[in-house]
């Protein structure tokens, strides 16, 4: 009887685990980019703990290089999963054959990396393992420069790297100190970073 009750113990801790780790999935994203303003628009779909929201706004560079995102719309609870708009297109890889058969790169910048610098490559560490066994990611690199840490990965499944990201991140208790999105092609081998989290995101940051 000490067996049976320690074995549904078990069961019923797994099954609050589960029911405890937040979901975030990309449903779909599409973008425009005005040459002539040198800004890309998009139009993301996100669903976060089975609510979904709908994201919009522009990506562009400052004077100095770095990546100023505008929020321009977010709508909470929307209940559909497509985006339906003639004038934006899905994001594709850079031409180069290197990039065949990934379906994206995925961007994390650590934003508080003072004293944390070992934490945060041990994490990157553990991350990587993760995404090789699952086969949805490959690391690509990390660096610490201009006060932040960068880590970017090559994305195989962009639902699976995505969830497995966010999760351990948040299992670490790095969540709400990091920025979480793609790179965003828009010309050739030219590219831009679009942040997906935090949701609502408006902000300046370094790409590279």
């Amino acid at each position: 009887m000490k067996y049976i009750l320690t074995t549904t113990s078990v069961i019923f801790l797994f099954s609050i685990a589960l029911a405890q780790e937040t979901k975030i999935k990309l449903l779909d994203s599409k973008y425009y980019y005005k040459s002539l303003e040198s800004k890309t628009f998009y139009k993301s779909l996100i669903s976060f703990d089975s609510t979904t929201y709908y994201v919009e706004g522009h990506i562009f560079f400052d004077d100095e290089g770095r990546t100023i995102q505008k929020l321009d719309k977010f709508k909470k609870d929307v209940n559909y999963t497509k985006i339906e708009d003639s004038d934006y297109v899905p994001m594709s890889m850079d031409p180069d054959p290197m990039f065949k058969d990934y379906e994206g790169m995925a961007y994390i910048q650590f934003k508080n990396i003072e004293g944390n610098k070992e934490h945060i490559e041990k994490v990157i560490a553990r991350l990587d393992e993760e995404l090789m066994h699952n086969n949805s990611a490959v690391n690509n690199d990390l660096i610490f420069d201009k006060g932040v840490g960068i880590a970017e990965y090559f994305i195989k499944d962009f639902d699976v790297a995505f969830q497995t990201i966010f999760s351990l991140l948040e299992e670490e208790g790095l969540i709400n100190d990091i920025l979480l999105g793609q790179r965003v092609y828009v010309d050739g081998d030219d590219y831009n970073v679009e942040i997906m989290y935090p949701l609502k995101y408006e902000g300046t940051f370094w790409g590279f």
